[in-house]
């Protein structure tokens, strides 16, 4: 079992997760962009995982590969062979070129006991794969369930998660506000609210929080979003740029302490 403590029972700080690593500074999702994110010091590391042909879970954000290799077509008409071929770093900079998309289990083994991971489930509707289950199965062989949690736009594939592990967090991401979100997390057994600041409140974030669930701020690099979500005591952001996010955080609780003492004068 981990080492590290249970995924959002650390410090009891506002967490900052690095969005598919460090992806301000190196190609998003590749060893390099999760290297330089625990470098910076990040909380959580933000990644996302999809099937191959041949049923191989990598490490990959988009469905085609065009935009971030020199491939081309949907990532599950490619084998694990033939995705390790590609070069992933090269359309961000020359200096990565060469860089490969990485498996789910390299990452596992690379993060165990580092950082925590924020693995979002990349699956399109139609096709009835077994993502979530082969998600799951790697994150217990590696020990990891208390070091995830698994996240998804596709609430079904938290539904598979959640059937196959009851110990593995689950977040709802939504890009849109529910109108009784604690009501829904619970049918659905998700533990955590994953939507843009526009959609919460300070009422709303202490709401979930008396009922026993988390809320993250989805992803944002504005800085005025960042101090939105400490003040209001969100539990966690993801973001390209964590060095930036991190500095501000610690001027926050600066002055926040400077404050608690005054009024404790």
């Amino acid at each position: 079992m981990s080492k590290i403590k249970r995924i959002f029972q650390g410090s009891q700080i506002n967490y900052i997760g690095a969005h598919r690593g460090a992806s301000a500074y190196c190609p998003e999702n590749t060893m390099s962009a999760f290297k330089k994110a625990y470098e910076l010091k990040a909380d959580m590391l933000e990644l996302d995982v999809q099937l191959t042909k041949d049923g191989e879970v990598i490490v990959y954000h988009d469905f085609f590969l065009d935009k971030r290799t020199n491939g081309r077509g949907f990532v599950h008409e490619h084998t694990l062979t033939e995705v390790k071929q590609l070069d992933a770093g090269s359309w961000f900079s020359e200096s990565f070129t060469g860089e490969r998309i990485p498996t789910f289990e390299e990452v596992l083994a690379w993060s165990k006991d580092k950082i925590w991971l924020n693995i979002e489930l990349k699956q399109l509707e139609h096709l009835d794969e077994p993502l979530a289950k082969k998600v799951v199965d790697l994150i217990e062989h590696y020990g990891m369930e208390d070091q995830v949690q698994i996240m998804s736009f596709n609430h079904a594939s938290l539904v598979q998660a959640r059937r196959c592990s009851k110990k593995i967090i689950t977040s709802a991401i939504s890009a849109s506000r529910m109108l009784n979100p604690a009501e829904y997390l619970r049918s659905i057994q998700a533990q955590v609210l994953n939507v843009p600041v526009i959609h919460l409140s300070p009422r709303l974030v202490e709401e979930l929080h008396n009922q026993g669930f988390y809320v993250h701020g989805s992803m944002s690099d504005d800085l005025n979003v960042w101090k939105t979500i400490l003040a209001w005591g969100i539990d966690a952001m993801d973001t390209n740029i964590p060095d930036v996010m991190i500095q501000e955080r610690e001027k926050f609780y600066e002055n926040r302490g400077s404050a608690d003492e005054l009024l404790n004068t």
